[in-house]
């Protein structure tokens, strides 16, 4: 996406809370968006960057979205 807004479609809405729990503990603030906000079974997570927002902020997220696929998904 060319815009602030970064979706990260999960699938289910258990694993889209789980993963943004994940996130809120590491300090990091990633909303849930379900149903019937998006169609079933494409819950995600959304992500809105700002000019605020610096490279390491980013990186950061990264990194932890990474940890949360092997604590969360392995």
């Amino acid at each position: 996406s060319d815009t602030a807004i970064q979706p990260i479609v999960v699938g289910s809405n258990e694993a889209t809370m789980g993963l943004s729990q994940y996130l809120l503990t590491r300090g990091i603030l990633v909303p849930a968006i379900r149903p019937p906000t998006v169609p079933k079974n494409t819950a995600r997570l959304r992500i809105s960057l700002s000019a605020a927002h610096r490279l390491d902020d980013v990186k950061l997220l990264i990194e932890h979205l990474h940890q949360a696929e092997q604590a969360l998904f392995t």
